[in-house]
């Protein structure tokens, strides 16, 4: 018996919508099967079938049905629901046959079904047609894809930013009210700042000038950054152009938001929109830590200031530092015209039993990356509670990658209340600076190869949408199968497909809450399912290279779409 190891490159597709009984071992299993008029490497014509189930059993006689995976690349089959085939083998009466082995489906074909799927109309909310409680810092009338917006309003007509207005507005350190023992702290701020403006001979006046208005001590990271991290060349425009820019946006901050911006609180759905000008100068504020404290206000509410970051001495801290500083070195160069959106939305517990909607399509990919190729479609961010994680910190898995490389995310972390079990958080608009080598530990910052081109909706922000969903820990693998945490999950996810816009695009998302929070890969991959079922999204799942769950997943969805499964048959 000779194994034969064979890649159809091109095919006649047939489809034969068929119910095929066939007998393997005590199973019965109906396939859907398309014949391929494949043109084999010897020359020779064969009739193939694809079916829709990976198989893999031993018949009752001597004859042996296999049906294996196989890749296949055909116009025709481009928008086909999966991204891995299946082929079902030859048999022959004498108990003979032709082996095919498992080829992972090519690259063409697995991009060009997730490029069919893609959805890039204007995002939620609609600016001109907005709820009281979507708050706009521009003049929508001011919008232009070259120039910047203007504030709204013009001037500022409440000096105080809603200081004492308790958890409704967000403490800004240019406040008439930042006052301590008496004395107006921005004062002291502006001042401070100001000796930067002019091009620096070292980093440490970066820390003289930090140190004048703030407890911040130590700054190990920020040391190793221009010591032994950056070369001269780069270290000399830092120091000569990029802080004084950075110095002078913080400054001009008072101009560019002109009314008080609005905590986004729990339990509480609502919206704000900044451009990405205003955006940037709230980071040169929380890199210069000028944010008052926050825990005075609400326990609710992240650190936003860069103090913690500086103090780390890690290789970690260093990358982060080094992500953060090419941001502001890129929009030095040229500010970005662009919106951004952040809003909170929440919902209430669904009774599952009695949807009985039918599941999603799924698309599952072990190569791609939902940064990467989840363009177009709603993006999960694999969130703390409290969003950003430790981004300003010591963690760097997920969430705080994708806000690494995408700084303006950070905003989100002065805006947002801690996230309770029923809401989520959605960012529309950020733009991407930097790419990343590694994991953890082993994160690297990488310069972009090729910036992001994505569309912009007609408000000018970049079709680019991550919604924010924090996994429950589990310290013991198997608590998570509780009916009432199942439902808590299924919940968060429920609430985090939702479809605002009325576009239905697809989600982009991989295995949420199973890395150091300890969820099973097959449970949390089934509650996204469900959950995008319910809200009638496709589901775009990456497996982060993890080929065999990607292959096993396919399998348990298939065997669910035969059966007729349903979203209410799941629970």
């Amino acid at each position: 018996m000779n194994d034969e190891h064979i890649e159809i490159e091109d095919c006649a597709v047939v489809e034969n919508d068929t119910n095929v009984r066939s007998s393997l071992g005590r199973k019965t299993v109906l396939k859907r099967q398309t014949t391929l008029d494949a043109f084999l490497p010897n020359g020779s014509n064969r009739k193939l079938f694809v079916s829709d189930k990976l198989i893999h059993r031993k018949a009752k006689s001597n004859r042996m049905s296999m049906t294996i995976t196989h890749s296949v690349v055909s116009k025709s089959k481009l928008k086909s629901r999966k991204s891995f085939g299946s082929v079902v083998e030859e048999v022959d009466h004498d108990g003979g046959r032709n082996r095919y082995d498992w080829v992972r489906m090519s690259d063409v074909m697995e991009k060009s079904v997730i490029e069919s799927i893609r959805c890039y109309k204007d995002m939620y909310p609609d600016l001109n047609n907005r709820d009281v409680s979507d708050v706009v810092l521009v003049c929508i009338n001011s919008i232009s894809s070259e120039t910047l917006f203007k504030p709204c309003p013009v001037l500022c007509a409440d000096p105080t930013y809603g200081w004492n207005s308790g958890k409704k507005y967000v403490r800004l350190p240019y406040s008439i009210c930042n006052v301590t023992d008496g004395v107006a702290r921005y004062e002291i701020i502006q001042i401070a700042i100001s000796k930067l403006l002019k091009p620096l001979k070292t980093y440490k006046q970066i820390e003289e000038c930090i140190r004048s208005y703030s407890r911040t001590k130590r700054f190990d990271a920020l040391g190793l950054l221009f010591e032994k991290i950056l070369d001269e060349k780069l270290r000399l425009e830092y120091l000569t152009t990029v802080i004084p820019f950075m110095a002078k946006l913080a400054l001009e901050s008072p101009s560019l938001i002109t009314q008080p911006i609005p905590i986004l609180r729990r339990g509480i759905s609502g919206s704000v929109t900044i451009s990405q000008h205003q955006a940037a100068s709230l980071l040169a504020h929380a890199f210069f830590c000028t944010f008052p404290s926050r825990n005075t206000v609400s326990n609710d509410l992240p650190s936003v200031n860069f103090y913690r970051l500086f103090s780390l001495y890690s290789t970690n801290a260093v990358e982060k530092l080094r992500c953060l500083m090419h941001y502001f070195h890129m929009i030095s160069k040229k500010m970005p015209t662009g919106l951004l959106t952040i809003r909170r939305q929440n919902d209430v517990a669904q009774k599952w039993s009695s949807m009985n909607l039918p599941l999603s399509k799924l698309y599952v990919s072990h190569t791609g990356t939902i940064e990467d190729d989840g363009h177009g479609m709603l993006q999960v961010d694999f969130a703390n509670e409290y969003i950003g994680g430790g981004v300003l910190g010591s963690g760097c898995v997920q969430e705080e990658i994708r806000f690494l490389t995408c700084p303006e995310m950070i905003v989100s972390m002065i805006l947002c209340e801690r996230m309770h079990h029923n809401e989520a958080i959605v960012i529309c608009g950020a733009e991407r600076f930097s790419d990343y080598n590694g994991y953890g530990s082993s994160f690297r910052w990488r310069p972009m190869e090729k910036m992001d081109s994505f569309p912009r909706d007609r408000f000018n922000r970049l079709c680019c949408e991550l919604v924010a969903i924090d996994a429950l820990p589990f310290y013991n693998k198997h608590e998570q199968f509780n009916i009432d945490l199942v439902n808590r999950e299924l919940l968060k996810a429920y609430v985090g497909f939702a479809v605002n816009d009325g576009t239905m695009k697809p989600v982009a998302t991989g295995n949420w809450g199973c890395g150091v929070f300890g969820g099973d890969l097959h449970l949390k991959s089934l509650i996204q399912l469900m959950a995008s079922s319910a809200q009638k999204r496709c589901l775009c799942y990456f497996t982060f290279g993890d080929l065999k769950f990607a292959e096993n997943f396919t399998e348990i969805y298939e065997m669910l779409v035969q059966a007729d499964i349903t979203d209410s048959c799941m629970t």
